[in-house]
């Protein structure tokens, strides 16, 4: 009876994986989590009628999601990843000019996703990053549609040149922003004795780009937040990214053009040319980070270098694209060192454990 007692409680025994905790989020649940904060912008450009750049997303997801059912007939695949195929889709959109040719845009998005994804690299995770080969090639494809610098020489040596930009109408200033900023300037920056000027907040909330990438900052601050407050993305390179290519700018670009040492620009520079959206939503796609701690500070040291030396002071509509590519290029040297490293690392232990049952075997 005790036998056959234990063997039914077996068999109603079940196994449970409650007591372990993951350290990072699954793919899936972060899949998810980046279209609910993509999908937060895309209602931020229904909300301000910028309804051309709406369908400029809405086209591009449409030719992204058509790429995958188009490999899934020919090759007789099952469609997987969806998410990460409609999130490259909404990102190719959100990186293009909201006046960019929609038939222009779903051949762009739907070749450039089934290319790289059913062709070349075979995988939505490939080591180069899909959304910015797109938009360089709409770039030489439709260059007229993207706007131009900012900035020139006569203002680059100023020390705020963002202000000269607000002030003369390039960036717009809402009604909420002077009561915002004196607010801010009476109760906060006041302890610090500075003060920000008219325009910051309005620039912060909606630049009013015609790239939706670049305008709603805010926002993708918040949404970075959301994403590194559970260790969904690794903070080591985007904040070392921002960090460097900030410090450069406050360095060196005034004074390469006849300004004053450390008075650059910092806030045009990180809140023009798609920058903190980038640090967020494309930098640290998947398979096209390095895997170990200093190989995450090697690339964010040097993507920022890279992102100054093509952005510079900011204003750039397609520079953060060359500026992915080129990190990624940077990523997959980093890789090939790391797994030499570990291949050493596996074979001195395999060594070391084959000369320790050697001898063991050797006394006996």
């Amino acid at each position: 009876m005790n036998e056959k007692y234990k063997e039914k409680k077996l068999k109603n025994t079940r196994i449970s994986v409650k007591p372990f905790i993951y350290n990072i989020p699954s793919i899936s649940s972060v899949s998810i989590r980046l279209l609910v904060l993509l999908s937060i912008q895309i209602l931020m450009l229904i909300i301000t009628g910028s309804m051309h750049a709406f369908f400029v997303v809405m086209v591009s997801l449409i030719g992204s999601i058509a790429a995958a059912v188009i490999n899934y007939y020919v090759k007789k695949e099952p469609v997987y990843n969806i998410m990460n195929i409609a999130i490259q889709g909404i990102l190719i959109g959100m990186l293009l000019p909201e006046n960019f040719p929609l038939i222009t845009t779903f051949v762009i998005s739907f070749a450039t996703i089934l290319i790289t994804r059913s062709i070349i690299f075979k995988s939505v995770n490939s080591w180069i990053n899909a959304p910015a080969i797109a938009v360089i090639i709409a770039w030489y494809v439709g260059k007229k549609y993207f706007p131009q610098f900012a900035v020139n020489s006569d203002i680059l040596p100023l020390r705020n040149s963002s202000v000269y930009l607000i002030q003369n109408g390039y960036f717009p200033t809402y009604s909420f922003d002077s009561p915002i900023t004196a607010f801010l300037n009476k109760n906060i920056f006041s302890l610090a004795n500075v003060s920000i000027p008219e325009g910051f907040v309005s620039l912060l909330w909606d630049s009013n780009s015609v790239i939706p990438a670049f305008r709603f900052n805010l926002i993708t601050i918040i949404s970075s937040i959301v994403l590194f407050s559970d260790n969904a993305f690794s903070m080591i390179i985007s904040s070392l990214f921002l960090f460097v290519y900030a410090l450069l700018v406050r360095l060196f670009v005034p004074y390469l053009f006849g300004g004053n040492f450390n008075q650059g620009d910092m806030i045009l520079a990180l809140l023009t040319s798609g920058i903190l959206f980038s640090s967020v939503f494309l930098i640290q796609w998947y398979g096209t980070i390095p895997v170990t701690v200093f190989g995450k500070i090697l690339l964010g040291v040097i993507t920022g270098i890279i992102a100054f030396a093509i952005i510079g002071c900011g204003t750039s509509p397609v520079g953060m694209a060359y500026t992915i590519i080129c990190s990624n290029i940077i990523c997959m040297v980093i890789r090939i060192f790391e797994e030499k490293k570990n291949d050493l690392s596996t074979g001195k232990v395999i060594s070391k454990y084959s000369a320790k049952v050697a001898a063991e075997t050797g006394a006996q």
